[in-house]
């Protein structure tokens, strides 16, 4: 019987062994691996454990300023913080609910809510000011909250010069406007730091300058604008569009002495601190990006080359058909009939019939010309992105009648800008400049980069021509189209125009640009205006009555600025003078306009001074080719020669003779400038 019970036990005690061993064995292979950690291998472990918490954590550089003209900051930058947690990470969820709710002046049941899921992180508060972080970091009972710190822009004057400075993406980067331009400037560059946290995501302990690179802040920019000057003119289009029932306007106010833009206004306006409450449309610079047909206002194109080529005098008469005039298939009105006209009263009285004259008995190739000259088929390269050229085909494409639709501004589209430039042009005594919107940038240490400065691109008409347009672009505003604009006891000079728009391919009967630039005083300007207010209501659509007063109030309100008389007395007054001086030769034309990738677009190249009227060998030191004559020759023969001499050629064909030749004989040049061959079929 117990020999029985003996057996039966034997298997339980083989069992009760095997697992005995095996939890030994157990033990023992624990209790060697705990050895070996904590005095083996414990150094490498340690690092591999330090790394788990370790991070790399960006520190953000701040962001350059944009400045104004006097130092009023346009952009600046604030610190704000996002808040967030995990439930579980909360040490007093409830008392951090109370505290948040404190703050933020919301309920504790608000942030309780918030937590869907306790493992979970979530954003409680965003765009938090400092001092409202740092209050909260103090207070024991917050334990458990994140804190994001976040570099936003800010922009004080809100949606002032809102199309000009542009806005930066949710990542910092900037887009459009200066912002976007000047991106390399004003973003700086990113430092790091490494750090430890626990299993809170609390910080533990930083690492020394060993581990670290600290942020380069960003340079500033100085613009040219004036905010005083850019708030009023925004401010007189805002009303000028809504008195006129208007869809958009746009405006531009700029120092024809010195190519500074002073002010570029667009309405409807776009506030840069909201970005996400508005469309691309709202955010597009008009003023550079719309391309419109000009109508009246181009007027001083046939003009000019009337009086450049001496076809006409400002007192010749020209027959002016009374008001009806067939030309081929096509009948050009006037607004009132008229039998005779001079050239002076053509431009004074806005005649389409007399312009279109004008550039019949000139020509073809000299309207083309004189408008190329004036900048017209190229962008001004001011120095903002989304900038237009314009249209302006060459005469081998006009129509029949081309030379009467350009004449008055059709069959030619421009940008804003280009047209106040041109009229910059004019009223300086005939230098086109490149004009410009950023005067100085600065790297992080305030050491200026870059700088603008006047630059005159080439001499567009003579003196005695610009003085003779200044004086009938005066009685324009006395007693023409423009008496609008008229401010008592000044001298102010300007052009209307009034131009249909192009709806599904035909020209609109009901639709119109409203258009005027002035400047003044006439007899020494200081300042050009150009305003364009798109779609007023028919019948106050003309440029005469929706777009004059708002020049003329706009100056008004400028003239009267306490610092006005006293600024415009110091200013310099700019060299005004050609970079060449032979007019008939056009030396100074340097296709800088139109082949811009010759130099930086950011900004002109150093200016080089004038020479002297009788000094030809300096002239010849500065540029090192003069254009050839190549008119009649086969275009491949002609081709040859002008690549033989350093320049750079596009032609139209490979047959041929040359018809055309773009820059015109005897204009001087610097190497590899380009030039354009055309055969005329």
């Amino acid at each position: 019987m117990i020999e029985t019970l003996d057996k039966k036990r034997d298997p339980y005690s083989f069992r009760a062994g095997v697992v005995s061993t095996v939890i030994l064995v157990f033990v023992f292979i624990v209790v060697a691996k705990l050895a070996a950690i904590q005095l083996l291998d414990s150094e490498n472990l340690r690092g591999y454990a330090d790394s788990q918490g370790m991070r790399s954590e960006d520190i953000l550089p701040e962001r350059g300023l944009i400045l104004d003209r006097n130092n009023k900051v346009l952009a600046n930058n604030i610190i704000e913080y996002t808040i967030g947690a995990r439930y579980v990470d909360l040490l007093e969820p409830e008392n951090a609910f109370r505290s948040l709710a404190k703050a933020f002046d919301k309920t504790t049941a608000y942030y309780r809510d918030q937590f869907k899921k306790e493992t979970n992180f979530y954003i409680l508060e965003t765009g938090v000011r400092p001092e409202i972080a740092e209050k909260l970091q103090s207070d024991k009972a917050c334990h458990g909250l994140k804190y994001d710190k976040k570099m936003s822009r800010f922009y004080p004057y809100k949606d002032a010069a809102g199309q000009i400075l542009g806005f930066l993406w949710e990542d910092g980067s900037g887009q459009a406007g200066i912002e976007k331009y000047y991106e390399s400037v004003l973003r700086g560059e990113k430092g790091f730091k490494v750090i430890q946290r626990d299993k809170r995501g609390s910080v533990v302990s930083a690492y020394g300058d060993i581990k670290a690179r600290p942020a380069v802040p960003g340079g500033n920019v100085q613009l040219t604008i004036n905010i005083d000057y850019q708030i009023i003119l925004e401010e007189e289009i805002a009303k000028t569009v809504k008195k006129h029932k208007g869809k958009s306007g746009m405006g531009v106010i700029m120092d024809p002495r010195t190519g500074e833009v002073l002010a570029m206004a667009n309405y409807p306006s776009f506030d840069p601190n909201q970005v996400r409450n508005s469309s691309p449309d709202i955010r597009r610079n008009r003023v550079i990006a719309d391309q419109f047909e000009p109508g009246s206002v181009f007027k001083f194109i046939p003009a000019s080359a009337a009086l450049e080529n001496k076809v006409f005098t400002p007192s010749s008469r020209i027959f002016c058909e009374n008001g009806d005039w067939k030309v081929r298939d096509r009948i050009i009105h006037d607004t009132k009939p008229h039998e005779w006209l001079t050239l002076e009263e053509i431009i004074i009285y806005s005649s389409n019939i007399g312009a279109g004259k004008i550039a019949q008995q000139v020509g073809d190739q000299a309207i083309y010309e004189m408008a190329r000259k004036f900048g017209f088929g190229e962008a001004t390269a001011v120095g903002l992105w989304g900038e237009s050229d314009g249209l302006l085909k060459t005469p081998d494409k006009w129509s029949s009648v081309g030379f009467s639709q350009l004449a008055m501004g059709h069959g030619v589209t421009s940008t804003l800008m280009q047209l106040v430039n041109a009229y910059a042009a004019i009223s300086n005594g005939g230098t086109l400049l490149k004009p410009y919107i950023v005067s100085t940038a600065f790297n992080e240490k305030g050491k200026v980069i870059r700088e603008s400065d006047v630059y005159p691109v080439r001499r567009v008409i003579s003196g005695n021509t610009s003085e003779i347009l200044r004086y009938i672009l005066e009685k324009v505003v006395e007693e023409g189209t423009g008496t609008r604009a008229r401010i008592e006891k000044y001298h102010v000079a300007g052009k209307t125009g009034t131009a249909q728009k192009v709806v599904d391919g035909k020209y609109s009967n009901s639709k119109y640009y409203a258009s005027f630039i002035g400047f003044f005083p006439a007899n020494d300007p200081v300042m050009v205006c150009g305003i364009v207010i798109d779609e007023p209501a028919y019948g106050l659509h003309h440029g005469g009555t929706a777009a004059a007063p708002a020049v003329k109030e706009t100056f008004t309100r400028i003239i009267n600025m306490r610092d006005f008389n006293t600024i415009y007395r110091s200013l310099p007054k700019p060299d005004t003078e050609p970079v060449a001086k032979n007019d008939a030769a056009s030396p100074g034309l340097l296709l800088s306009m139109l082949h811009r990738s010759q130099r930086s677009p950011d900004f002109p190249e150093e200016r080089t001074e004038s020479p002297d009227e009788n000094t030809t060998d300096l002239r010849e030191e500065l540029y090192d080719i003069i254009m050839p004559d190549v008119v009649g020759m086969h275009i491949l023969n002609a081709e040859k020669n002008l690549k033989a001499t350093g320049l750079s050629v596009e032609r139209n064909a490979s047959r041929g003779k040359v018809g055309y030749q773009y820059p015109p004989p005897g204009t001087y040049l610097k190497e590899n400038a380009s030039c354009r061959l055309e055969v005329h079929s």
